[in-house]
């Protein structure tokens, strides 16, 4: 990396800019992956000279070598970039195009480094937002828990680039996201971790993982963690190294008796002080307002730097409770969405009868005589968000604003292209809905079909064998043919994009969804992508669809894009 980072890379450069010759995008991509691992000034300097442009056009490919190489290289560059890096990488639109890569359900080992590479990004609070709202990170979570840890960790041993494992270094980076806010990067920092856990247990070399400060996070995450599949996974991991699993902290902190306090002091390392606080029959409501001077005076804890490293335990304790027994206005979670370490101070707050509707009466010297905020800025940082809400105009509901775009698809061939199809059009300026799973009957099924009625316009993906099951669902049960149908009768305009996609005999189709067949079609085109938006992007801005093959009744009069034969 070294020498190509010296004298070659403006070499790389000039190669990635033809990017359209295949066999060259993948051994470009492939070094790329690698350079982006060199150091924060080569990422600038490959994000400034075009070598991320060209990462991020082969995303929408197919190749999947190429598509390995696009999402360990973004992995890469949000990793070791530094956080001035990741924000080119949002300007870029990075979080938009790692979308297909995680939908996609071709190559685990594509979808696993692309959620890595989403959830790092995420993990920088001066982006969050512009990440969130790519909708890429909704799909980390039930990816991750599909998986099976030492399967991959199988897959790696048999290979020759990942057959060491992780490098110190590597697992370093990935104990930030352990103690991150984000469950989405707890989730798959404990997946790598897993993963690893097994490959460095063949090698008995476990004792990196105390050493970069994993086993402690580990622990931490057992204790805290809301979600079931990142705790099971740092269970894992504790259980392969051979560490002590401590027992999973109940969250209803407020309700908590003196043997539940006895519980967690011993799993926070305060076993010494334990008799003091049964003495003082300390529960969960007096543990939440204890004061540095009755730790000290009361409980006899002497030592200042002994009180900090309890007050941390304290605070982190805080943040992880329960109060829904005593926070009617959903305070806690308020507090949380101005910033998580905020949710510390919510009981705080409630004992003086301070609850959202109230909030903004308050003054700052109260919160900090009254409630014990003691940072000032974090008082000014309430108080605002306080003020904001309270003359922020209620938005009402109603199809009027809803999404611009639905996009139908069928999962087992369509996924690629509704997923290149959300991007594109979202990058174009439009709001798109699109299904990441199907989901079940009942509720989520009111849900989904609300969807299609409060959307503008509806795209149809027709990918090859789309309405097969179509066919022989008389009972409208299938989910396509549910939407057609819905779409059909809710007057929406459908914009059908075909795939490699053979038009069915219309007499095989179920009777409600024949209509369809009145709608002109656009062709997809991998090659030319850009100008097959453009005619999406027509259709949508008021051309019906249904108005140009008027007349049409027996199949799709598809669009070609330009130069294509």
């Amino acid at each position: 990396r070294d020498r190509i980072a010296r004298i070659g890379l403006g070499v790389i450069l000039n190669l990635a800019k033809e990017r359209d010759v295949p066999q060259l995008a993948q051994s470009v991509s492939g070094i790329l992956e690698h350079m982006f691992k060199h150091t924060e000034e080569t990422c600038f300097q490959l994000i400034s000279d075009g070598g991320l442009d060209a990462i991020l056009y082969w995303c929408r490919w197919t190749d999947p070598i190429v598509l390995r190489h696009c999402a360990m290289a973004l992995a890469n560059c949000a990793m070791y970039g530094g956080q001035a890096n990741q924000r080119l990488m949002i300007e870029k639109r990075t979080a938009e195009w790692l979308f297909p890569l995680v939908f996609s359900r071709d190559d685990e080992l594509i979808r696993l480094h692309a959620c890595l590479a989403i959830t790092v990004l995420a993990t920088n609070k001066e982006i969050e937002k512009e990440v969130e709202r790519s909708g890429t990170l909704a799909l980390v979570e039930p990816f991750i828990a599909s998986l099976d840890p030492e399967q991959f960790a199988c897959e790696m041993l048999g290979s020759s680039d990942n057959s060491q494992g992780r490098t110190a270094d590597d697992l370093q980076r990935l104990v930030p996201l352990l103690d991150s806010s984000r469950l989405e990067a707890q989730c798959i920092a404990a997946f790598y971790l897993c993963t690893e856990a097994a490959i460095k247990t063949r090698q008995k070399k476990t004792k990196i993982f105390s050493e970069t400060g994993a086993t402690q996070s580990l622990k931490r995450v057992v204790c805290y963690s809301t979600s079931s599949t990142t705790s099971s996974l740092a269970k894992k991991v504790l259980r392969m190294i051979g560490e002590e699993v401590p027992r999973r902290i109940l969250p209803t902190v407020p309700n908590w008796k003196p043997c539940e306090v006895q519980t967690w002091l011993q799993q926070i390392g305060f076993n010494k002080y334990c008799q003091s606080f049964l003495d003082h029959q300390v529960d969960g409501d007096i543990l939440l307002r204890l004061t540095e001077e009755e730790l000290q005076e009361d409980l006899g804890m002497d030592s200042s730097i002994t009180r900090k490293r309890f007050f941390r335990e304290l605070t982190e304790l805080k943040t992880f409770a329960n109060y829904s027994t005593c926070d009617r206005s959903n305070l806690a979670d308020w507090l949380g969405g101005i910033d998580p370490r905020f949710r510390q101070y919510t009981y705080n707050l409630l004992t003086c009868g301070i609850n959202r509707n109230f909030l903004h009466r308050v003054t700052e010297q109260q919160l900090q005589e009254d409630c014990h905020i003691n940072t000032g800025f974090h008082r000014v940082r309430i108080l605002t968000a306080a003020r904001e809400t309270l003359h922020s105009p209620i938005t009402l509901q109603t199809a009027s604003n809803g999404t611009d775009v639905f996009i139908s698809y069928r999962r087992s061939t369509g996924s690629q292209l509704a997923s290149l199809l959300k991007v594109h059009l979202q990058l174009h300026g439009f709001s798109v809905f699109i299904d990441v799973e199907k989901l079940e009957a009942g509720k989520f099924e009111d849900k989904l079909i609300q969807s299609v009625m409060s959307a503008r316009n509806f795209v149809l993906v027709l990918s090859p064998n789309a309405l097969d099951k179509c066919m022989g669902d008389p009972e409208c049960k299938d989910w396509v043919h549910k939407e057609i149908v819905t779409a059909l009768n809710s007057g929406k305009n459908i914009i059908p994009v075909t795939d490699h996609f053979e038009w069915p005999d219309p007499e095989t189709l179920p009777k409600d969804m024949r209509a369809v067949l009145k709608f002109n079609g656009i062709k997809w085109s991998h090659e030319y992508q850009e100008a097959t938006i453009d005619k999406i992007i027509r259709f949508l801005q008021g051309r019906s669809s249904r108005d140009s093959s008027a007349g049409s009744e027996n199949g799709l009069d598809c669009l070609s894009s330009p130069g294509q034969t």
